[in-house]
């Protein structure tokens, strides 16, 4: 009987490439405790004054018809002390997690973050929104200004409020066994007050139901960054922003 020459791995050459991986990136503001309850009042009074739950009047059928309140996209355009101290917070964390995703080759000091479009979720009694995923934009974050009752059921299940993400290789129904477990079907990221979550545009993801004594308030936007024009870096890549 011939012995085994043992594990696929072990033979000389054999290696493995990892390539296209999604990052996420999470990080907490330090500033949250200070600003909160401005930004929750200044969101209150915003609520207040919308004609109608979904301002914009976008993808209203992947949004719940009740329990949900979305508004315009530009919020953090808004004059208003809190949100542009928020705002500072989220332009730079976009420019380190885009420098790192990109492998440190410019640093976050020769990016310029755009924030294109940027609004408020308030949600309760059941209010979701959909799988859906973002254009025109590169990176795109959650901040959680209140998780409320957010989170793991005691009963199993989907997470009350949770953020779920989706594989994007799994989505077109692709064969499942244990050689491409690792991939996971769907993913659902933490939830904390005062979390920043950032994810790359392309992935489809959506804002489970939520329900709780407290309304869960979020704030969510679109950006794109492109290196500073004049630097070292843009003349390494020849002008082209991209």
């Amino acid at each position: 009987m011939m012995k085994p020459e043992g594990n696929a791995n072990s033979g000389p050459g054999f290696r493995g490439v990892q390539a296209w991986p999604t990052m996420f990136f999470l990080r907490p503001w330090a500033n949250h405790a200070a600003h909160r309850d401005a930004i929750i009042a200044f969101l209150r009074g915003l609520q207040t004054r919308q004609e109608r739950p979904v301002a914009s009047g976008v993808a209203e059928g992947m949004k719940s018809h009740r329990g949900l309140h979305e508004g315009s996209f530009d919020l953090l355009r808004e004059p208003h002390e809190s949100l542009t101290q928020l705002t500072r917070f989220i332009e730079q964390t976009v420019a380190a997690a885009a420098s790192i995703a990109n492998g440190n080759e410019v640093s976050p000091d020769d990016l310029i973050v755009s924030i294109k479009d940027s609004w408020y979720h308030i949600t309760n009694e059941a209010g979701f929104h959909d799988a859906h995923h973002h254009h025109g934009c590169s990176w795109c974050g959650i901040y959680y200004l209140e998780i409320g009752e957010s989170g793991r059921l005691p009963g199993g299940g989907a997470p009350n409020g949770g953020s779920r993400f989706y594989c994007p290789f799994l989505t077109g129904g692709q064969y499942v066994d244990y050689g491409n477990r690792y991939l996971k079907g769907s993913l659902d990221m933490p939830l904390e007050n005062g979390l920043l979550l950032l994810f790359p545009s392309y992935l489809l993801h959506s804002g489970l139901p939520y329900r709780g004594a407290q309304d869960r308030i979020v704030i969510a936007f679109n950006s794109q960054v492109h290196v500073r024009a004049g630097t070292a870096a843009a003349a390494r890549f020849g002008g082209n922003p991209v």
